[in-house]
């Protein structure tokens, strides 16, 4: 069952990599700032931290919210073929990315980890973590070729019949009920502090870092190949690393070497003001992400009790609270001092505490 669940999320992955590694870069031919670019991020995911309170008490199919989940990524890049016309656009993608995180993402996380020991908590967090970068290295040069040859158009509209295969194959999955129990997963989430962490660590490395990469590589194939070399090497050693701590059931010494290490790697990436530094960066920065994510995500499913499913709605939400939080900042050191940089070097500092405070919160310490 699991390989079939695995197979799925390969297909949609491959729809979103392929149709939405250049979004950002749509945005800024079309003229939206990067102070912009932020707000909109700020406004998706408050989007999402909405949505999860009104439909609290609510409960969905996994097969209703993956279709929906799929369904409205889909319609996310459909309206981003639009904002040629209007750039206030990115306000409905917004929305529904985040109809797509409530949906897809939510449900999705919960299905991959409901099917399964919890011995392997580890490899299929690395199993996780080991496609999407893969993905990335042949789909986004890929996605920028296209754009260079045939345009955005062509690229938001082709990718349609992509997004119609996971379309096809959530008919095959397992279907369970969800409840967004939303007060509860809230309150029962272990270590939510250090997921608000994590939530923070991935909108800067995911988000805001790609955004900044705009000031160094303009044309698509060149940002595309950009993103396709970054994180591979990373997913390989997440995977292995995640199998031997299953194996030896001690994760401490992996956990705080990368979570340490990531929060270093911001530190020379910020100072870069150069391509070829930037590149060299964030290629370290990607690489000990994706070395410590694994463990980030081992670190909910170890310490949780309660079942997966509510276990993952919690950890959705305070991821979100998170990201929410690394962009508030950065538009608040913004506004002060009118320099994104600035923004950027500030932002950068935040992880170091991640570590700090999960030592003194005897992460994976106590006996």
């Amino acid at each position: 069952m699991f390989k079939r669940i695995y197979f799925f999320f390969l297909t949609y992955i491959v729809a979103m990599v392929y149709s939405q590694t250049l979004l950002m870069l749509w945005f800024f031919k079309n003229g939206i700032s990067f102070a912009e670019m932020l707000f909109y991020f700020a406004v998706m995911y408050l989007f999402v931290l909405l949505l999860y309170f009104i439909f609290q008490d609510r409960k969905f199919s996994s097969r209703f919210a993956l279709l929906a989940g799929v369904a409205t990524s889909a319609l996310g890049v459909l309206t981003a073929n639009f904002i040629t016309i209007n750039t206030y656009y990115i306000f409905i993608i917004a929305f529904f990315f985040a109809l797509n995180i409530i949906f897809f993402w939510t449900i999705y996380n919960a299905m991959h980890f409901k099917y399964g020991e919890k011995e392997e908590h580890g490899f299929k967090s690395g199993a996780y973590f080991l496609l999407f970068p893969i993905l990335s290295a042949l789909l986004a040069p890929l996605a920028g070729l296209v754009v260079e040859k045939f345009g955005y158009h062509f690229l938001f509209l082709s990718s349609m019949l992509l997004y119609m295969v996971p379309v096809l194959f959530v008919f095959y999955l397992p279907i369970f009920d969800f409840k967004f129990e939303t007060r509860e997963a809230i309150s029962k989430t272990e270590y939510p502090i250090l997921i608000i962490f994590q939530g923070y660590i991935f909108m800067l490395t995911f988000n805001v870092v790609p955004i900044f990469t705009l000031l160094f590589i303009s044309t698509p194939f060149k940002l595309g190949s950009f993103f396709g070399y970054l994180a591979i090497f990373a997913a390989f050693a997440a995977l292995l690393n995640s199998k031997i701590s299953d194996k030896l059931k001690k994760r401490a010494s992996f956990f705080y070497i990368f979570t340490s290490l990531n929060a270093l790697s911001y530190i020379p990436l910020v100072f870069s003001k150069s391509l070829i530094n930037w590149q060299l960066f964030s290629g370290i920065n990607n690489l000990t992400y994706g070395l410590g994510s694994p463990f980030d995500l081992t670190l909910t499913l170890d310490h949780s009790k309660v079942d997966i499913v509510e276990t993952m709605l919690g950890r959705e939400i305070y991821l979100n609270i998170g990201r929410i939080v690394m962009i508030l900042f950065a538009l608040v050191v913004f506004y002060f001092t009118s320099s994104l940089w600035s923004a950027l070097i500030w932002s950068a500092l935040v992880p170091m505490l991640y570590p700090v405070v999960a030592y003194y919160q005897r992460v994976y310490l106590r006996k």
